[in-house]
């Protein structure tokens, strides 16, 4: 047995070497592929490009969200766009004076509220305040006289009567100033506010200077028209050409250019103690 196993190895080692050897030719397989591997990584690079590119983008769009959310709070908070202190008239701060006895009937009070309204009329006006009233009443208690639109929900567009505790309420109210016409004589001051306060219930019209209008500031101009027809003339009306909203309109610091029109009270500080 071990004989024949050492005579096939035999044999085989014989026919091994007298076999001729062929040269056959070597491939290179990476040369073949490597138009493929080229492509794969112009692939890879143009995916990384892609990503890089889509989290830029992505960032960007996040930035940009921020800031425009951030841009609308702001114009919210600055502009007041969506705030009506008005909205709820059973909440509110009333409003207290050291100096509340010595206010009289036929004092002016003028007010910028809340809201964006208010915000509306001081910006086309270029004024400081965007509303004005009349004191008609200090017994039992002080009663102011205006022509709103919406001061009280239930009575929206009318002349009304209101107490000062909610009329100048820091709930309502941002700032305000009571002055007093002293251009008339104290006795005129009462009569002129008897026709103002007549005229509590009438509906508000805003319309321009040569229609029949009925709002804030001219609530308080016709009655004057009587009292100090010269007075009335020197008041500056101004022209508005906005849609809905054309002619001359008069705004609330028109009055405060009256001579003698002496301020007293200006944020809970009496004038005379600034």
């Amino acid at each position: 047995m071990l004989y024949k196993f050492g005579l096939i190895h035999f044999l085989g080692r014989s026919l091994m070497r007298n076999y001729p050897k062929r040269n056959y030719p070597k491939r290179n397989y990476f040369k073949i592929f490597r138009p493929f591997s080229v492509l794969l990584s112009l692939g890879r690079l143009a995916q990384g490009y892609v990503r890089s590119i889509n989290r830029r983008v992505r960032l960007l769009l996040i930035v940009l969200s921020l800031f425009c959310i951030t841009l609308l709070i702001a114009l919210i908070v600055v502009l007041e766009i969506d705030l009506n202190p008005f909205s709820n008239q059973e909440y509110y701060q009333p409003w207290d004076s050291t100096y509340r006895d010595q206010l009289a009937v036929g004092d002016i009070v003028f007010r910028t509220a809340y809201g964006k309204e208010s915000r509306f009329v001081q910006w086309i006006s270029g004024g400081e305040f965007s509303h004005i009233a009349l004191i008609t009443a200090v017994e039992p208690e002080i009663i102011v006289t205006h022509a709103t639109t919406n001061d009280e929900e239930t009575l929206p567009n009318q002349v009304l009567a209101t107490p000062i505790e909610k009329f100048l309420s820091p709930t309502f109210a941002k700032t305000y100033l009571i002055a007093r016409p002293e251009f008339l004589p104290d006795i005129e001051r009462f009569y002129f506010a008897e026709m103002v306060a007549a005229r509590v219930g009438e509906p508000y019209i805003l319309k321009g200077r040569e229609e029949e209008n009925l709002y804030c500031t001219t609530l308080l101009e016709i009655p004057l028209q009587q009292f100090a027809p010269h007075l009335a003339t020197q008041l500056s009306w101004q022209e508005l050409s906005l849609p809905g909203v054309a002619g001359e309109y008069l705004f609330p610091d028109a009055f405060l250019s009256l001579p003698d029109m002496r301020p007293l009270l200006i944020d809970d500080q009496w004038i005379e103690d600034l």
